[in-house]
């Protein structure tokens, strides 16, 4: 687990090193693409094939989504997970859903490139 941890880093710190296009196109905060593959990586198995293929997924979204709208689609999907009255809206404006549509679509272009 441990080596994983320290290879996903590595290879974080290679991302935001290198010209690569989703540094150098959107602007991804290097705790962003840190907590995707960590995440993704989380989901999907802790091998160094899995960790190409998430750097490959953020790297992929970031091609397609500005940071700005990734950050508020986040947001939606984070607040729609917490219960209660106050986060009601988060879950139905029909205005958030598009947003978050972004997103998920390009999850899904990324998929078809990293997977």
């Amino acid at each position: 687990m441990r080596r994983i941890l320290v290879a996903t880093a590595a290879a974080i710190a290679m991302l935001g090193a290198g010209p690569g296009p989703a540094v150098a196109a959107n602007n991804y905060p290097t705790e962003v693409v840190a907590d995707y593959v960590i995440g993704c990586l989380a989901s999907n198995g802790q091998t160094q094939d899995m960790l190409r293929r998430c750097s490959c997924s953020i790297d992929a979204v970031s091609s397609i989504v500005p940071y700005d709208t990734y950050e508020k689609a986040s947001t939606i999907l984070q607040m729609r997970q917490v219960a209660g009255d106050a986060t009601a809206v988060f879950r139905s404006m029909t205005k958030l859903d598009e947003i978050v549509k972004q997103l998920r679509l390009a999850q899904i272009e990324a998929d078809f490139r990293c997977f």
